[in-house]
């Protein structure tokens, strides 16, 4: 039997320490800095998703690898916005963000007129999830942003609180 030394087995423990204290996490932040990192869809999110209200589906959510359409009210047909997926970071392995390109801009009075907007998702799992609308919050107006680059720097992991009220999002139901 081989014996191994005791460098070789230090060699996992130094390694572990070392990414520990450089502050690497793959999953958004790096270094403590608030940045987005570049990913890709994860492939639970393709689908509908739908939150019912009372047993009746409210909205939903139609998520492919390339867009995203969004419904404010499924049952009645009411129509929210679509747009086409930029840019993906991933949070963790149940979080993220998504940035969309309108193609079908919202028609409500908090809209700004621009083109890039983003929907954070957390807590994802192969039939539920919670997705939000980014809103500036406390007044629900929409932070579209003109360009990509403005909003990979603006909806970050650190700033997803700005934009969403996690405590009254509920669970979505995947079809």
């Amino acid at each position: 039997m081989m014996k191994l030394s005791g460098s070789v087995k230090l060699f996992p423990l130094l390694f572990a320490a070392f990414l520990a204290l450089s502050g690497c996490d793959i999953y958004g932040t790096v270094g403590g800095s608030d940045i987005n990192i570049p990913g890709g869809l994860p492939f639970q999110l393709q689908g509908e998703w739908v939150y019912f209200s009372y047993g009746n589906p409210s909205d939903s959510y139609t998520i492919t690898d390339t867009e995203i359409i969004y419904h404010d009210e499924a049952g009645d047909g009411t129509f929210g916005y679509a747009g086409t997926i930029r840019f993906i970071s991933n949070f963790d392995r149940s979080s993220g963000v998504i940035i969309i390109e309108y193609t079908i801009r919202p028609a409500y009075d908090g809209y700004n007129g621009n083109d890039f907007f983003a929907i954070y998702y957390r807590n994802l799992t192969a039939n539920t999830m919670q997705m939000a609308n980014s809103t500036i919050l406390p007044d629900n107006n929409c932070p579209d942003v003109k360009t990509l680059d403005e909003a990979v720097g603006k909806f970050t992991r650190m700033q997803m609180g700005k934009y969403v009220n996690w405590s009254i999002v509920q669970p979505y139901e995947k079809q």
